[in-house]
């Protein structure tokens, strides 16, 4: 863009003045610098392939938030998305916080990979979040995950596993939730908590072994010692006899019986 400092406040006041519901895209080589502002997207999206700068700003209500390209920088900043999120890119946590609340869809998505400082899913409604299978959600400062009321769940868009990182040195906050082929590879989650409807394969949640309903319980088998037979116990008995009478013969007269 030949004049970027203009394109970039053309482009925040256009955000702003946007009806409700309207999708705010920031292409290739723009930026949206917020600068402390807020923005309400009232459910409408937010799209990046160029630079999303939130500094101490908030963006509100946002329905997708997607990083196609470029770099988002969250600064100490706060995003509250009622939809998806999508990290192609570059996002620079910095100490921001970025909320999931309840939206329309029952089921939201977390793609790609992405390092949070302060991650929060909270729901009153039972929403699922479906990770990415093999991405790594890493949270630096806070995870937290509540379901009220209705157990959240967490789990994966496809056959596979995804994994949730909680850094040394970050807290969690975590209650009424079920886990389904999500890893904790980090600090260990929940672990004085049980599988809220989870199907398991949980490893590092709940105490460490995920806990799932359909976790195949341990079942020792005893050990059989076949019995011998009667040919078999004489040839013992023989063989011990024979083994007694040649250490007796070795031993002095005087410590014979």
């Amino acid at each position: 863009m030949r004049y970027p400092l203009i394109g970039s406040v053309l482009l925040l006041c256009l955000a702003a003045i946007a009806p409700a519901s309207a999708s705010i895209t920031v292409p290739a080589g723009a930026t949206l610098d917020l600068r402390g502002g807020r923005i309400d997207a009232a459910g409408g999206d937010v799209v990046t392939s160029g630079t999303v700068r939130l500094g101490a700003g908030e963006l509100l209500g946002v329905g997708d938030f997607r990083v196609l390209a470029g770099t988002a920088d969250l600064g100490s900043g706060a995003i509250t998305l009622v939809g998806d999120w999508e990290n192609r890119a570059t996002v620079i946590a910095g100490s921001s916080v970025v909320e999931f609340r309840d939206g329309p869809a029952a089921i939201r998505a977390i793609l790609g990979s992405t390092q949070f400082a302060t991650l929060s899913l909270v729901s009153a409604n039972g929403t699922r979040y479906r990770l990415e299978s093999g991405s790594t959600q890493r949270v630096s400062a806070l995870l937290e995950i509540v379901g009220e009321g209705v157990p959240i769940q967490i789990d994966v868009t496809a056959a596979g596993i995804a994994a949730v990182n909680l850094l040394p040195g970050g807290t969690q906050d975590i209650a009424n939730v079920g886990v389904s082929n999500v890893h904790a590879t980090g600090q260990p989650l929940a672990p004085t908590l049980t599988n809220q409807g989870g199907s398991g394969n949980a490893t590092g949640w709940f105490g460490g072994g995920g806990g799932g309903p359909t976790d195949p319980p341990v079942v020792v088998q005893p050990l059989v010692v076949p019995a011998l037979s009667d040919l078999g116990l004489l040839l013992m008995v023989l063989l011990f006899g024979a083994v007694t009478w040649r250490q007796r013969r070795h031993l002095p007269s005087r410590l014979r019986a």
